[in-house]
């Protein structure tokens, strides 16, 4: 994280970001807390680091909300560091969803305002999933998170989702809730392990080609340099 002052994130944070976000929402189109801590998860699963200043402004769905000072400004910013850094180390310790292992109608609400956050971090980070993915060519990897884009979708509109699978011919009920939240706990952890399994891959990639650049170049070969001329008339001299 960026050089800010550190805030452990607690309760009492917790109240505070809430309140900063209900006191932005009365005059601007800002992401509600649920909506935040799905974004922020998504950046903390992002396959490279992503800094706080990469992020931030897209908290806003319109124009940068006016503070009323700057005191007021950083310390929001501070409260939502806190909460990134908060969900890191969740994500290292294997803790993704917010809400309890097994899935309640008393918090459909809060995980739909999560996955919509979660898919909109995703969004903007796409090409670089993009990238990762076709770097670990691992089709497993590839088809859980791909569940995990239909399971948020289907979280984050329920009446739609219900819609579609009646169209379908495939009825999306009640019953079926508990087991896609099931799996999709489970794809999370696929989902969050990406960054990790990259940076190996990338790790593994970066050796073979420093191994390539130091092999010996024949004397009658084509100069590595690129210029066109054999090895013994160029750099070897």
């Amino acid at each position: 994280m960026e050089n800010v002052k550190k805030i452990i994130y607690s309760e009492h944070s917790e109240r505070d970001l809430r309140a900063a976000l209900g006191r932005l929402h009365e005059n601007d189109a800002v992401l509600s807390y649920y909506q935040l801590y799905g974004f922020l998860f998504a950046m903390a699963c992002a396959p490279e680091p992503i800094k706080p200043s990469e992020w931030f402004e897209l908290i806003w769905l319109d124009d940068e909300p006016q503070f009323d000072s700057s005191e007021e400004a950083r310390g929001f910013y501070q409260l939502v560091v806190a909460l990134a850094v908060y969900i890191e180390q969740s994500v290292e310790l294997n803790r993704q969803l917010p809400f309890g292992g097994q899935y309640a109608d008393q918090w459909q609400s809060e995980l739909a305002q999560w996955c919509d956050g979660l898919l909109m971090g995703h969004m903007y980070l796409e090409e670089l999933w993009d990238i990762a993915l076709q770097d670990l060519s691992d089709a497993d990897t590839c088809k859980e998170v791909d569940i995990v884009l239909n399971l948020a979708s289907t979280f984050a509109d329920l009446d739609d989702a219900r819609q579609l699978s009646f169209e379908e011919g495939m009825e999306l009920t009640d019953d079926h809730l508990p087991e896609a939240y099931e799996l999709f706990c489970k794809v999370l952890a696929v989902y969050a392990s990406v960054a990790g399994q990259w940076g190996e891959v990338k790790w593994e990639m970066n050796t073979e080609q420093m191994f390539l650049a130091l092999e010996p170049v024949p004397r009658d070969t084509l100069c590595p340099c690129g210029s066109g001329i054999v090895f013994a008339k160029c750099c070897l001299h």
